[in-house]
Order: structure tokens, then sequence, then C-alpha cells
């Protein structure tokens, strides 16, 4: 478990290249193009979960379980993937373009719509590397998507090519990375292909349902600030609290790191050794809060250099949110533990009940406080929403605690 942790670690770590990226993008674009950016993203990536629907969690899961049949499973949920991501794709344009009458933010909501079609491939990969526990091929697909990636983005940012630049290098980096990561599928799989058994489809998909709709959830809530800013402010305050998001966003990612290692382990543990399991998943939820505390204390006091050094100096007054963001850490480290323990016991249900009381709670309050208080009212709302969702999350699970 130690040597998964170091690599997920690293791929958790890697985030740090698009953090990079989105850095330079804000300071080369400007604070008005840098937030028709960010709404570009943040509605992409909230139908992005649509395209996927669970299948990345299901697979892991399954072939934790029974490893024999990890090449079968994951040609199969390729096949039915595409279905989901072309009524995903056209739910997208539909939606932006009725959002936003602006040509150059519809153009960019289409392209990385585009792109995140590709990338959600690339999680269905990863899922069947992760359930094999072969996690240092999966950082190796990670790591490279994002350094291709930055690559691609610098290029673009720094010929001049603009917002719709961008946009392109997305579609351009992901289909390069996605080219990668078939060709390791191959060498780990024998193979690599679509699979077509009425079956096996109706099985994956009853059993990702309940996760997909958890996933839909969690990820408009994730980015439904960022678009509600967007329509119910300026494009200069979605720029500022996307700036204190994603900073925020990847001071969570050791999170994701420990439940990354702790599911596929988790769900093996608890068909052949459930004491095994509650000692782990204990472990794992105690433990996870105190490195929470130590993150939130330090970006809270570094909150306005950190922002002013990062994007820049006309990003100075994102250090409000982020701060109210920090306070956050706490609960969504013990949430990512809670996620892993759900899945691992096939409480896939309990999740999407919290994640819906949640998601109400954020976007209920959002409605009060983003035109009162702007970007700092919707990270007020953020924090309370994780809230509501750890405390639901722990009051569903005791039994398994």
């Amino acid at each position: 478990m130690l040597r998964n942790l170091a690599y997920a670690c690293v791929s958790a770590a890697s985030a740090g290249l698009l953090f990079v990226l989105l850095i330079i993008a804000g300071r080369t674009l400007g604070d008005v193009e840098f937030g028709k950016f960010s709404f570009a993203l943040a509605l992409g990536t909230i139908f992005e979960t649509l395209m996927d629907f669970g299948f990345h969690q299901v697979i892991i899961r399954a072939i934790a379980r029974d490893k024999s049949r990890a090449r079968e499973l994951l040609r199969h949920a390729m096949g039915l993937k595409a279905i989901w991501a072309a009524g995903a794709l056209a739910a997208l344009v539909a939606t932006a373009t009725f959002l936003r009458p602006e040509r150059d933010v519809r153009a960019a909501c289409y392209l990385l719509g585009g792109s995140l079609v590709l990338r959600s491939y690339m999680l269905t990969i990863r899922g069947a590397l992760q359930g094999l526990e072969r996690f240092a091929w999966d950082s190796v697909v990670v790591v490279g998507d994002r350094a291709i990636l930055l690559i691609f983005g610098v290029v673009a940012l720094a010929s001049g090519a603009g917002l719709h630049g961008l946009a392109i290098a997305f579609v351009a980096a992901r289909a390069a990375a996605l080219g990668l990561s078939m060709w390791l599928t191959h060498a780990q799989f024998g193979g690599f292909g679509l699979r077509f058994d009425p079956a096996i489809w109706r099985e994956l998909q009853a059993t990702a349902l309940p996760i997909g709709f958890f996933l839909v959830v969690i990820n408009v809530y994730a980015y439904v600030d960022s678009v509600m800013l967007g329509i119910m402010r300026t494009d200069v305050e979605t720029g500022l609290y996307t700036a204190a998001y994603r900073a925020y966003e990847g001071l969570s990612y050791p999170a994701s790191a420990v439940a990354a290692v702790l599911t596929p382990r988790l769900s093996n543990l608890f068909r052949t050794d459930r004491r095994g399991h509650r000692r782990i998943a204990i472990l794992g939820l105690a433990g996870a809060p105190v490195l929470a505390v130590v993150i939130s204390a330090f970006a809270y006091l570094l909150a306005t250099p950190l922002m002013v050094g990062i994007w820049g100096n006309d990003f100075a007054p994102a250090a409000t949110p982020f701060r109210i963001l920090s306070v956050g850490l706490c609960f969504v480290f013990a949430i990512w533990v809670l996620h892993a323990l759900a899945i691992s016991v096939d409480r896939e249900r309990v999740l999407l009940k919290t994640a819906v009381v949640g998601l109400v709670a954020n976007v209920a309050l959002n409605l009060y406080v983003i035109p009162r208080m702007g970007a700092s009212g919707a990270a007020v709302a953020t924090v309370a929403g994780e809230l509501v969702s750890m405390i639901a999350l722990v009051v569903s699970l005791r039994s398994e605690l």
C-alpha cells in the first residue's frame, strides 16, 4: 500500500502541471478572458461526469474483486461509454448555446467539451489499471496527459492564439494523451478494442447508475459556483473565484491520492477480511483530517502572497474567497475517505443521497449570497455544502465504522 500510495501521490502531484498552465493562462489572457475560459472549463467539467457516469469506479471495484475479468470489463466499458459520451457532448453544446450569447465563449465550451470526451476514455483506462493496483502505469498515464497538455497550452498562449487557440490546444493535447494511453493499454492487456454483449452492458450499467448520478451531483456541486457567478455577476469575479478554487482544489489532491489507494484495497478486503477492512477505513478517516488541518492553516495564513505570487497582482482580491475555502479542507479530506469506504461496501445510494443534500444546500445558499457577496459568497456556500455532506456521510456510514 505504501508503494501504491507513493505512485498515487505522484499522479496527484502532477495536477501541478495543469495548475501551472492555468497560472500562465490567467497571466496571459487577463482577468476577463480568463473568466470566459474558466466558465467554459467549469461547464465542460460538469458534463464530463455524464460521459463516464460511474464506469471508472465500477471498473476499479469489479476488477479489484476479480482480476481475471480486467480485459473483458475494460473493453465493454469503452464500448458502452461511446453512447454516454455522445449524449453528454450534445447536451453540453445545447446548454452552452442557451446560457451564453458570446460566440467566443460558446466556441470555447464546444472545444473543451470535445477534449473532455477524450479525457473520459482515459479515465476508464485508469480505472482498469487501478483495479489491478498497477499504480505505476496509472501514474504514467496521468503525468503524460498533463505534461502534454501543459506543452500544447503554453505553445498556444505564447503564440498569441488567445482563448480560441488555448481551447484547440486542449483538444489536440488530449488526443495525443489518449493515443499514449491506448498504447499502454495494449501493452498491459494484450489488445485494445470495443466489445458489445447485452448481458455485460446491462450489468455494468445497472451497477454504474447510482455512482454515475452521484458523480454528476458532485461535479455540479464543484463547479456550479463558477457557472452561477458567470451568469449572475461578471467574468472578472468568475476569474477571481476560479483562481481561488483551483488553488484550493490543488491542496485537496493529497486526499484524492489516499482515496485512490484505499478504494481497490477496501473493495477487496470487504470480501476477504472484514476486520482488516474496518481497521484500514478507520485509520484513513482518522489520519486524513489531521493532514487537512496542517494544510488549511498554511493556506489561510499565506492566502494573499499565494494568490498574488501565483496569479499576479490583478488576482489579489481572490485571497478572501481562498481563505474561506481553506476552512473547508478539513471536511473535504474526510469526505474523500468516506467516498472510498462507501464504494467498497456497495453503498452507492448513500453517496448519491448525501451528495444531493450538499448540492441543494450549496445552490440554495449561492442564490442568496452571490448577488450580495460575489466570489466570497460562492466560497461560503461551497464550505457550507461540504460540511453538510460530511455530516450526512458520517451518519449514513456509522455502522461501517
